[in-house]
C-alpha cells in the first residue's frame, strides 16, 4: 500500500467522459473547485460544499496498493478525501458506489475496500462507501435550493426584526415569522423571505435539514452557526 497521506495534487486524473458526466464544482470561499465523473458525485461534492464542517475535498486523493486473492498487485484510488474543522471528526476516504452498481452488490470490490480501510486505520482517517441512498436525501434538495442564498446581504434591519420575532419565543414557522417580521417592518412577505433563507443557509436560523422545506417548516434561532 501507498505510504503516505499528505496529497495536494489528484493521483488520478479525470477525464473527458462520454458515458457519465464530469466537471468540476465549486467549493466556495476561496476553495478549488472539485473534479467529478458522475452526477451521484457531483451531487456528493455538493452536500460537502453546504456542510460547514468539511474543510477540504479532495478528488482522487492517493492510490492504495495491495495484493488481490490471487496474490496479483493491484491499485485502488478512492473517489474522495475529506477533511474536518474543530479537529473533532477523522479525516475520511470516500468511495461514491451506486447501491445497485452489480461489482458492489456482488462483492467483487471488497478487496479493494478491505485495502482502504486498513490504509485509513494506519493513518488514523476512516474509509466509508456512500451510495445514493445517503446522498439524495431531503437534505440534498435543500443544499441546492439553500446554497445561492448563502452570502447575500440582508439589510441590518431586516436581521435584526428577524432575531428579535425568533427570540421572543413561541414556534413559528417560515410562513409566519416572514409575516410577522413583515408587517412589524412594512414590508411584503416577498421581501423578507429571502433573508430567512440567507440566514438558514448560514445556520443562523435552525431548521430540520433532514426534511423538505416549505413554507410551514418550524424555525428557530440557532445557537450556533453550523448544521
Amino acid at each position: 500500500m501507498k505510504s503516505d497521506g499528505g496529497h495536494s495534487m489528484p493521483v488520478r486524473k479525470i477525464g473527458l467522459c462520454y458515458r457519465s458526466v464530469s466537471g468540476r464544482v465549486p467549493m466556495g470561499q476561496g476553495q478549488p473547485g472539485v473534479q467529478v465523473e458522475s452526477t451521484l458525485e457531483r451531487d456528493f461534492a455538493l452536500l460537502c460544499r453546504f456542510d460547514r464542517s468539511v474543510a477540504t475535498v479532495e478528488e482522487q486523493p492517493v492510490r492504495i496498493e495491495y495484493g488481490d486473492a490471487e496474490g496479483r498487485a493491484r491499485s485502488y484510488v478512492p473517489d474522495f478525501l475529506l477533511t474536518y474543522r474543530g479537529g473533532r471528526l477523522v479525516p475520511r476516504l470516500v468511495e461514491i458506489k451506486y447501491s445497485t452498481d452489480p461489482m458492489l452488490v456482488s462483492g467483487q470490490l471488497e478487496g479493494r475496500f478491505a485495502a482502504a480501510r486498513a490504509y485509513a486505520r494506519r493513518l488514523g482517517w476512516r474509509f466509508q462507501v456512500v451510495t445514493e441512498l445517503e446522498i439524495r436525501t431531503p437534505r440534498l434538495e435543500n443544499a441546492t435550493f439553500l446554497l445561492p442564498f448563502r452570502g447575500r446581504p440582508v439589510a441590518a434591519g431586516l436581521r435584526d426584526g428577524l432575531r428579535e420575532s425568533l427570540r421572543k419565543g413561541g414556534q413559528k414557522n417560515v410562513a409566519s415569522l416572514a409575516d410577522e417580521v413583515a408587517a412589524a417592518l412594512n414590508l411584503s412577505r416577498p421581501e423578507v423571505l429571502p433573508g430567512i433563507w440567507t440566514m438558514v443557509a448560514e445556520f443562523e436560523v435552525a431548521v430540520d435539514l433532514d426534511r423538505p422545506l416549505t413554507m410551514t417548516t418550524i424555525v428557530a434561532l440557532a445557537r450556533e452557526k453550523r448544521p
